[in-house]
């Protein structure tokens, strides 16, 4: 399916339907396809103030509707819309495996409709389960979210007291979700008993580190009476469960800051990137410049990785170019950046932009999820992580091909 497209004025009607919240026969809106939520729009264009009072973010369903009528009456409104990440946690485990299913699941590959990812996993458990017990969905969303970052209480506290539920849960994942749910697993294995800390670097190079800490609990007397007192202190931990955590967290703070680069990018720096690109002949990287010195790292890291950061466009010049040894690299990333720089204002995998850079905030998405899909940042970080040489294959390599293409990543 091609990569579909959208003016400014269709992003406000797709806006302020998943702001609604459910249609008539209790669909959640934001699920649905994009011409189901401007169908939705259009037959309730007239009646937009009526429904105010049943709108689930009434606050943004309202400031939606008065762009709206400022675009009717010509006027800027300067209202941003917002774009989510499905499923963040498990689009990141499955490009960085290659698992098509899980893919499937977040909407990294596209399957002609809006996925979600929970509600798939909830009616496959009911499926199973036959009628011989009842779930709701809003539990087993819980249990998917944490136990992808290594949550097991939850899991449990979910489907504990109904034998045999929590190990068809798992079942679930793991044929639902295979490889991102093996290395979820994996990541729990990998705890060092003696690590004080765990490190590893970023495509940007964003430095990770993540203190192992334990609680150290002291008595202390107080007008004759005792009192237990705790505090954390980084020590060495036997179990620890944080690893898979921290690294899905790390990377999904990648793709924030790297996405805002790409749209956000300075137009005359682009310019002058070209002309040191063209212009010199390269030689032998000057390192003991610093500008040179960070291009080397961020070129060393994309040896490494196969991910280029944007963030490379600030040193390089007709000097510190000579540190990168295929400048086409460079360029493809260029001609990948939006034709016209605009603002992104992100929290966590929410993304606001204006309404007719819609188009552009996805495809940049998609670019992020297609390297993390074709890269080897698992191998990188895992190598780093433990402190030894790491090769990690993709169940699928040819995965990466199908996801610039993908439509509902981020919607």
């Amino acid at each position: 399916m091609a990569f579909q497209q959208f003016t400014g004025a269709q992003y406000i009607k797709i806006d302020i339907a998943g702001n609604f919240g459910k249609d008539e026969q209790g669909r959640t809106l934001e699920k649905l396809k994009w011409d189901e939520r401007i169908e939705w729009f259009d037959r309730h264009e007239g009646e937009l103030d009526n429904l105010l009072s049943k709108a689930e973010n009434p606050a943004l369903f309202f400031a939606g509707v008065q762009a709206w009528r400022a675009y009717k009456a010509k006027e800027p409104s300067g209202y941003p819309i917002s774009l989510d990440g499905c499923s963040s946690g498990l689009q990141i485990l499955a490009c960085l495996v290659g698992d098509r299913k899980a893919a499937s699941l977040c909407n990294v590959v596209d399957t002609g409709k809006r996925e979600d990812a929970y509600t798939l996993v909830y009616e496959w458990m009911l499926q199973r389960l036959g009628g011989q017990a009842t779930l709701d969905r809003d539990p087993v969303k819980k249990a998917i979210m944490t136990s992808l970052f290594g949550s097991q209480k939850v899991p449990k506290d979910v489907f504990g007291s109904t034998e045999g539920l929590l190990e068809l849960f798992f079942e679930a994942m793991g044929i639902l979700a295979p490889g991102a749910w093996e290395l979820n697993t994996a990541f729990l294995g990998m705890w060092n008993p003696e690590a004080l800390a765990y490190h590893w670097t970023l495509p940007d190079n964003f430095h990770v580190h993540t203190k192992v800490m334990g609680i150290v609990k002291e008595e202390v007397k107080y007008q004759g009476n005792l009192f237990d007192i705790t505090h954390k202190e980084n020590l060495p931990q036997k179990e620890g469960r944080s690893i898979g955590a921290n690294v899905t967290h790390s990377i999904d703070s990648y793709i924030a800051r790297e996405l805002t680069r790409r749209c956000d990018y300075d137009k005359e720096q682009i310019m002058q990137v070209k002309v040191a690109l063209c212009a010199s002949e390269g030689g032998t990287p000057d390192l003991t410049d610093p500008d040179t010195q960070m291009v080397d790292t961020l070129w060393k890291h994309y040896e490494k990785t196969g991910l280029l950061s944007a963030r490379i466009f600030d040193y390089l010049n007709e000097d510190s170019v000579s540190a990168v040894t295929d400048r086409s690299v460079v360029f493809r990333l260029i001609y990948s950046l939006p034709a016209k720089p605009f603002k992104v204002m992100s929290i966590h995998d929410c993304f606001r932009v204006l309404p007719n850079y819609g188009n552009d905030v996805r495809r940049q998405y998609n670019n992020l999820l297609v390297e993390l899909a074709k890269g080897d940042l698992l191998s990188h970080i895992l190598s780093m992580v433990l402190n030894r040489p790491v090769s990690v294959g993709k169940l699928d390599a040819d995965m990466w091909k199908d996801v610039a293409q993908t439509n509902y990543a981020l919607s």
